[in-house]
């Protein structure tokens, strides 16, 4: 055998070799070789939604949970009028008997083109509450809304927030009145955005916005998805999808630098991050994340939907519910409230309402 064919036998070695490696910590990221071995059941009843209720947030004091909705696969279908679909907030009045609890519209007229996305709530120290949520307008870019919230948890439009460094935002947290935490799922869009996932480059990131100016205050992540700060303000959570791990960073609240604190590897695919008022939290996960790809083509495809719970204080952490998908499937958020929560969905018209459980378990 020739030097010249030596050669390139080691090069279509080398690139196999690469090839598998690549496609071994793909499936690995997303979760193709978990195995679900049994269910970890709860109590729990659907209420009627609009489509895709993804995100939730409840103000504890006034017993009201705000929901952001917008129907994805009408956007994404192509058809006639889908790409004038308009999404909203809904609230639902938790201090009502949980048999009459229903959502309620408080979607302001402003802004006209609004699709929400993460949605945070906020209160100063006047008590004066202000909900953020992130924008994706028919018409492109990336926004930031807030909103002030009343007594009765109508909602009028403060402002819209806007910058470059808004590429691909997913979720956000509010930190002051005007001040707020965002993630960029991706750096970037095209074909860029399909390698960042296919190779799990850590190329997004989490941006500052001090009410003047944004910047980028967490990088080198891979898929930042949900984002929350503990009740005191001082730690700052992210959940990478693809990493399938929890960072957390520590606060300074004065200048809102972040600094690495710690990395927590949760084995799934971690959505949003609900913080509860004692410091626990709670997340929606997609453990098998390819079934949810299928799932967002296909709502026959059943995506199998997780809830893991976090006691930071205790170092704990582990499952309290799992679904393979018939019961709810493509969850992205479980938000606390009493012995309850509240699972959302990214796609399908309705949302769970289950007895909570504190009973931390593997699966």
């Amino acid at each position: 055998m020739s030097r010249h064919w030596q050669i390139a036998g080691y090069v279509v070695l080398a690139l196999v070799v690469i090839v598998s490696v690549l496609t071994w910590r793909f499936l690995s990221a997303s979760g193709y070789f978990t195995g679900i071995r049994q269910e970890i059941a709860a109590d729990c009843r659907a209420i009627e939604a609009m489509p895709g209720p993804e995100d939730i947030a409840i103000d504890h004091e006034r017993g009201l949970a705000y929901i952001s909705a917008y129907d994805r696969r009408a956007v994404r279908s192509g058809a006639p009028g889908g790409q004038g679909v308009r999404g909203g907030i809904y609230v639902i009045d938790l201090k009502q008997p949980e048999a009459e609890w229903a959502f309620y519209p408080v979607t302001p007229p402003m802004p006209a083109d609004f699709r929400p996305h993460g949605i945070s709530l906020y209160m100063g120290e006047s008590g004066a509450l202000r909900l953020f949520a992130v924008n994706h307008p028919a018409g492109g870019g990336e926004a930031v809304e807030i909103f002030d919230v009343a007594e009765d948890g109508s909602l009028s439009h403060a402002r819209s927030v806007t910058d470059p460094l808004f590429v691909s935002l997913n979720d956000v947290v509010g930190v002051g009145t005007d001040s707020f935490y965002a993630t960029n799922d991706h750096g970037s869009g095209g074909i860029s955005r399909m390698l960042d996932d296919a190779l799990l480059l850590r190329n997004a990131n989490v941006v500052y916005f001090d009410g003047e100016a944004a910047r980028i205050a967490a990088d080198t992540l891979s898929y930042p998805n949900g984002v929350n700060v503990s009740p005191d303000g001082a730690t700052l959570y992210v959940a990478s999808t693809l990493g399938m791990s929890l960072n957390i960073y520590k606060r300074d609240t004065e200048t809102g630098n972040l600094t690495p604190f710690d990395h927590v590897r949760l084995g799934t695919g971690v959505d949003n991050i609900d913080v509860l008022p004692d410091g626990t939290l709670l997340i929606g996960a997609h453990p098998k994340l390819l079934d949810f790809l299928a799932h967002a083509s296909d709502p026959a495809e059943l995506s199998p939907s997780q809830v893991v719970r976090i006691e930071p204080g205790e170092k704990k952490a582990g499952t309290i519910y799992l679904n393979f998908g018939e019961e709810i499937s493509g969850i992205s958020t479980a938000a606390g409230y009493g012995d309850k929560m509240l699972l959302g969905q990214v796609f399908e018209p309705q949302l769970l309402v289950c007895d909570q459980s504190s009973e931390i378990r593997a699966y």
